[in-house]
């Protein structure tokens, strides 16, 4: 589809003509949503987890996707403990 776009920023007129505009892909559009609408109900699957993390004398990674944390066992090199956002409890901490 050919278009010409006009973007006025203060009193500056910036014409471009002849330009293509791409039509948006429905099939995308519906994938995305379908995912999101599955995330929503079955929650997160903590599959894209971040590198191990140290900070103030405990170990973690992170869910690129939504944020949880689990603790990192570095001498293992596994993840221990279920999910949790935040700073994590006193029972979820390993004993030392």
């Amino acid at each position: 589809m050919q278009a010409a776009a006009h973007l006025n920023i203060a009193n500056s007129t910036v014409a471009i003509a002849n330009s293509t505009i791409a039509p948006m892909d429905q099939t995308g559009a519906v994938s995305n949503r379908i995912s999101s609408l599955v995330a929503r109900v079955f929650g997160c699957r903590h599959a894209q987890m971040s590198r191990p993390f140290s900070r103030d004398g405990r170990a973690y990674r992170s869910c690129l996707n939504c944020g949880a944390q689990r603790q990192f066992n570095i001498g293992k090199w596994e993840m221990t403990g279920s999910f949790y956002f935040g700073q994590p409890q006193t029972r979820q901490m390993p004993s030392v």
